[in-house]
């Protein structure tokens, strides 16, 4: 291994520990905060942390749990800097990091948030500021988290688009490279990368047939940001076209969520609210209980064996190892929870489930992630090879060593979002206190509520036998 070979294995391995750095610290901050153990969590967050995207975004919803929500806006202002960053670079540095992914790996690059992430940013600085009583920025973030939406549609056409292009070009550009070393007589044999990466795509649908079922909201909708900015706008309406507004959101949600009771009621009340009916029997005082319930997938990694085939050539020559993230469901904490509202009882039901969120992208993403992790593996293995013909066993190592240790999935994401939300609408009490209970009776925790007309209740509970996070959040004056 000549000294270049061996500074470049030692820089990769540098980088890659880095990496790994980013999710202890992730795994220490969340440990205690899954259990309900505030201060633990707290005394992490009071350290020199690493302000990486993944641990900003974890830090904030232990803050927002916890109920300070001046730090919780800071942490998620932060967070959202960091992906405007990412959106707003140059055409010459976004290529730039393309070309880092294929020869590199995704992992040492910064991470880059899912669609889903970024809408929920803008969803929770929203409510984070109506905990604050700025409801006019709060104004502003619901209206970036729908427009949020708009824009993964768009994207998601323009990757669409870009695949088939480069697909097109790399087609092009391989019997290019065909017929010149052809006509110069050059044995230097050309990958085959179109037909690795058509099988690489099969091999991935084999191992992961479940995929194949995967089925969410429709066009990157997320129900719960889009419930949220929807009672927003009922409940701060300004003007007719905040009401329609609402009522248009709220509809769009109770198409998703059918079957859920109080989603009709919400429904009806918005469009009271945008008619214009004064003495609507939905204006009288109302509680939303808000549970963010478990814990959503995170992601492992799926390493898959396939033939490097190269052009012209029937048979692989060697293999091709490849690394891809895959969603891993985690569990729910509770099946719902009950509130007792002066004598009578109200039960959650499901508003948003987070698995089928994060599942629809990730299938909607897939043929993406699979074309970019084979392009990178495959160029590695490639060069593997060449180097072996020309160099001998030991060139051959040192670049197998490289590509080892380059092949590996990029495992990192915001792993404190919820399994699930559910909700309950009930009739503010007279007492202005509510008794939520866990679905065995055993009451969780007793809330007083602001002396608002509208209010949220935001419970959060990660996982069986923790301990819940209780907040109350004035929804208007």
């Amino acid at each position: 291994m000549n000294r270049f070979s061996f500074v470049l294995l030692l820089s990769v391995i540098l980088m890659s520990g880095c990496a790994t750095m980013q999710q202890q610290d992730q795994s220490a901050l969340l440990k205690p905060y899954y259990l309900g153990d505030t201060a633990t969590a707290s005394s992490v967050l009071e350290t020199d942390y690493d302000r990486a995207l993944p641990f900003l975004l974890d830090a904030s919803m232990v803050r927002f749990s916890q109920g300070n929500f001046q730090e919780a806006y800071t942490l998620l202002n932060e967070s959202e800097a960091e992906v405007k960053n990412d959106e707003t670079e140059s055409d010459v540095y976004a290529a730039s990091k393309v070309l880092g992914e294929v020869l590199f790996n995704r992992e040492l690059m910064n991470y880059k948030p899912r669609s889903s992430d970024t809408v929920l940013i803008n969803m929770y600085k929203g409510v984070s500021l109506l905990a604050l009583n700025d409801n006019d920025g709060a104004r502003v973030e619901f209206n970036r988290t729908l427009d949020r939406q708009r824009r993964a549609v768009e994207k998601y056409k323009e990757e669409i688009k870009e695949l088939r292009e480069e697909a097109k070009e790399q087609k092009a550009k391989q019997r290019k490279e065909v017929a010149q070393r052809k006509k110069a007589k050059d044995k230097t044999p050309v990958l085959d990368l179109l037909r690795i990466q058509s099988v690489a795509k099969e091999s991935v649908y084999q191992s992961m047939p479940e995929v194949n079922h995967w089925t969410g909201y429709g066009n990157f909708v997320n129900p719960y940001a889009t419930y949220l900015s929807g009672l927003y706008f009922c409940t701060n309406g300004e003007m007719k076209s905040d009401y329609n507004k609402c009522n248009t959101m709220l509809k769009r949600v109770k198409g998703m969520v059918p079957k859920n009771s109080y989603l009709q009621l919400d429904t009806a009340m918005s469009r009271d609210f945008a008619r214009g009916r004064k003495t609507s029997k939905y204006r009288k005082p109302t509680v939303w209980v808000i549970f963010e319930n478990g814990l959503a997938p995170e992601v492992d990694e799926l390493r898959l064996d396939i033939p490097l085939f190269l052009a012209g050539e029937r048979a692989g020559v060697s293999m091709v190892s490849f690394a891809m993230p895959r969603l891993k469901t985690r569990d729910e904490a509770l099946r719902y929870i009950q509130v007792k509202s002066g004598s009578k009882k109200y039960t959650s039901k499901e508003l948003c489930n987070f698995d089928r969120v994060m599942q629809a992208e990730y299938k909607a993403h897939l043929t993406s992630t699979i074309t970019k992790a084979v392009a990178s593996t495959a160029t590695k293995t490639f060069v593997q090879y060449l180097a072996q013909r020309s160099g001998g066993q030991l060139a051959g190592i040192a670049t197998g060593l490289f590509t080892s240790v380059m092949t590996q999935a990029d495992t990192r994401s915001w792993l404190s979002l919820p399994k699930n939300v559910q909700m309950m609408r009930v009739p503010k009490p007279k007492n202005n206190t509510l008794n939520i209970q866990a679905p065995n009776g055993a009451v969780l925790a007793t809330v007083a509520l602001p002396d608002t007309k509208y209010s949220i209740v935001h419970v959060r509970m990660p996982q069986a036998g923790s301990l819940p996070y209780v907040q109350t959040i004035p929804l208007g004056k």
